[in-house]
């Protein structure tokens, strides 16, 4: 697999592993519950999610 074609692949995982842990959060909250774990560990994928497409765009137009 090239650096590329990895990069997609961990971006797009990515991306559905927050949208399991946004919903988590909706459930969470429309229980009245707690949410801050969650908060902080979509913070974190969204951090990394950043970081993975600077990585791509790096690849995509080396300077």
């Amino acid at each position: 697999m090239t650096k590329l074609a990895n990069l997609n692949f961990r971006i797009a995982r990515l991306r559905y592993l927050m949208k399991r842990v946004q919903s988590d959060i909706r459930l969470l909250t429309n229980a009245g519950l707690d949410c801050a774990r969650a908060a902080m560990r979509l913070r974190r994928m969204q951090a990394d999610l950043l970081g993975l497409i600077a990585e791509r765009e790096a690849l995509a137009c080396p300077a």
